[in-house]
């Protein structure tokens, strides 16, 4: 087996902005010694977690710390202990702004996303044939309430709650490859094998995604799993909480692992919750047992304190945001700021609320792309109309995205299709530039080959039934709302076609998408750099996270990715489908990175010619706001939910001066 420090690069390094950022991880103190020649001689701690533990409430330092911690190197500067960071949240709901300033990785993305970095393990080995992945976790690290953690954690999270069908009905892409699950095996205390039927060169992009690898307090869950604990004792439990209205033991189990909303449950959190999310403050503290130090060895996190305060809307985040009351936030400021106005508002407060403006880059294919429903449609008509290519084609050409990118992003976005961003290893300019053009006159001889012809006066389109064509696009969000308000208009004057933008919650949007109950859905094109690790904008069934534009094929694509019998009732989907996912099943397979970038080529000239995501502006600014005397946030970062950002800025050294 062949040991590799940085593993499988199966991607190029994607550079937006070139090698920008300063900070860095090293496995062990001894390998940062290694690199750097500075030897960590001792490890120091907050004077708040230095006073529990001369009341006695906390063991010393070297007891909390595992044998050989993460090295951090910080972005500009080692920082001081001490203070409150001030965010703002949406309430529980919102738990996924918790998770990426805090969730712990069995590796990291470095900044860029472009290699693996230690986190949890120290470092890892992958057989040359990519089907058996060998990871080597810390020594003597520990959960957030002391206990310890080892491979047995990781086997309990990847056997007994992935491997359990009642709690995970529905499997991650990396549990099963070559139609078999995976074997997950403790070989020691600290070291555990993944195995896989088939070579699967794809594993560590998983790994680096997901915080699930580093598996589960199971001294804590395992009294709620029938495997460990006697149904009669959980029954118990639903009967004592009658006010949680749990029905079975897989709702007690759910709820008691949301280390968000459970302030019992042990993490490996940079933060723990030590209040109620429903309050008006939602607060979380330094965990005295986290794993990582810095480069003079002061014990990671360098804040003491996060604080969330609870807000109902996006217009009141904007005023908190001006007003000061944020010390630094990258969530819904970085949609919010890239808004109609926003960005102009938040420049104009800076110096009078005392922050600065970091021009971070999201990775987005479209920041608002429509997908239309081409395959289970009520009205047999439109359904027809949507499936034609060209109709597809034509919105896509009559669409000012030049004008769009003016009036919404202030110009620091950039027209294009929906694609896969420029920084990406498999970006396609063709596939970019895809009827990307703002160009009615073409569009409307499109639409005259399908003859949809004028009414008379001509004002609007007609279908083949003689009724105006007109349809709902339903949007969540105010910045789509914004932008496809405008293209109503182009549409109208230039197309003689009506849309109604519906404005919905997220609950209903995703409810409605699930009941295949609309005509078309607006939402971004992220995940558009690395899209492999979650390729679900691009290859149907490819993840358990389902598309507007293929959803209604995923039961029949599911079936045929498991080689299971077809339901009769599946949808079956167009030849082009098809083979997107046929190339998907061999990218799986592949640990070779060149034939990984020609397969994707064929993904993403299918992709060109269909244009089943129409875009409109993509590579869009996604700002965050820092206050001047919150140090060590990286001024220009590639943001991503791949890369959990902003966990790619690494928050834990984040420090106030």
């Amino acid at each position: 087996m062949k040991s590799k420090k940085v593993v499988i690069y199966l991607l190029l390094v994607f550079l937006f902005l070139g090698t920008l950022f300063g900070w860095d991880a090293y496995g062990t103190p001894e390998e940062y010694y290694k690199a750097t020649g500075n030897k960590i001689t001792q490890f120091k701690e907050s004077p708040v977690l230095a006073e529990k533990v001369k009341k006695g409430e906390l063991p010393p330092i070297e007891e909390r710390l595992p044998k050989e911690p993460l090295v951090i190197v910080p972005e500009d500067e080692v920082g001081k202990f001490g203070g409150t960071w001030r965010r703002v949240w949406k309430g529980p709901s919102d738990q996924w702004g918790v998770y990426k300033i805090n969730e712990p990785h069995l590796v990291y993305w470095d900044s860029e996303g472009g290699k693996f970095l230690p986190g949890v393990a120290k470092s890892w080995d992958v057989s040359d044939d990519g089907k058996i992945y060998i990871f080597h976790l810390r020594e003597g690290m520990k959960w957030s309430d002391g206990h310890p953690y080892s491979a047995d954690d990781l086997i309990f999270w990847a056997n007994d709650i992935v491997g359990n069908d009642e709690l995970t009905a529905s499997k991650p892409a990396w549990y099963i490859v070559g139609g078999k699950r995976a074997k997950i095996e403790k070989i020691d205390d600290y070291t555990v094998k993944f195995e896989f039927a088939e070579p699967y060169g794809l594993f560590l992009l998983q790994v680096a995604y997901s915080q699930g690898f580093v598996g589960a307090p199971k001294h804590y869950l395992k009294q709620f799993h029938p495997d460990y604990t006697p149904m009669e004792e959980i029954q118990k439990i639903i009967d004592k909480e009658k006010e949680k209205m749990y029905f079975t033991w897989v709702d007690v189990f759910n709820d008691k692992d949301d280390p968000v909303r459970n302030l019992e449950r042990p993490s490996l959190f940079t933060w723990v919750p030590v209040t109620d999310p429903t309050g008006s403050y939602y607060i979380l503290e330094r965990n005295p047992y986290y794993f990582a130090v810095d480069i003079e060895g002061n014990q990671l996190p360098y804040i003491d304190t996060v604080r969330h305060e609870y807000v109902m809307d996006d217009e009141i985040i904007m005023l908190k945001a001006i007003a000061g009351e944020i010390d630094m936030q990258f969530r819904h400021i970085g949609t919010l700021g890239a808004g109609a106005g926003n960005y102009t508002l938040l420049a104009m407060n800076a110096d009078k609320a005392d922050y600065q403006i970091y021009n971070w880059i999201a990775a987005n294919g479209s920041a608002s792309q429509l997908m239309l429903n081409t395959f289970d449609h009520e009205d047999p008509v439109l359904q027809e109309i949507f499936s034609d290519v060209r109709f597809r084609q034509a919105l896509s050409l009559g669409i000012n995205r030049e004008e769009i990118n003016e009036i919404i992003f202030s110009g620091l976005a950039k027209p294009r299709q929906a694609s896969l961003v420029s920084g990406s290893a498999y970006y396609d300019p063709e596939w970019e530039r895809a009827y990307a053009e703002y160009d009615p006159k073409r569009a409307n001889e499109l639409l005259d080959e399908m003859e949809l012809k004028w009414d008379s006066k001509k004002q609007n389109r007609l279908r083949p039934d003689g009724k105006p064509l007109q349809f709902s696009v339903q949007v969540a969000g105010q910045p789509h709302t914004d932008i496809w308000t405008i293209i109503r208009e182009y549409w109208k004057n230039d197309l003689g076609i009506q849309i109604e933008v519906d404005t919905i919650n997220r609950d209903l949007f995703d409810s409605r998408k699930d009941a295949h109950e609309f005509d078309g859905q607006v939402w971004q094109m992220d995940r558009a750099a690395q899209p492999l690790a979650e390729p679900y904008n691009l290859i149907p069934g490819a993840s358990n996270i389902s598309e507007s534009w293929y959803i209604g094929w995923t039961t029949w694509i599911k079936a045929y990715m498991s080689g299971d019998k077809i339901p009769e009732d599946a949808i079956v989907p167009p030849e082009a489908v098809i083979d997107l996912v046929d190339l998907w099943l061999q990218i799986q397979v592949t640990t070779d990175d060149e034939e990984i970038k020609e397969l994707m080529k064929e993904v993403t000239k299918i992709h060109s010619e269909n244009i089943w995501m129409i875009g409109t502006v993509g590579e869009d600014i996604a700002p965050a706001i820092v206050k001047n005397n919150f140090k060590n946030v990286p001024k220009e970062l590639v943001t991503d939910d791949i890369l959990r950002s902003p966990l790619n800025a690494m928050p834990m050294q984040f420090f106030i001066q």
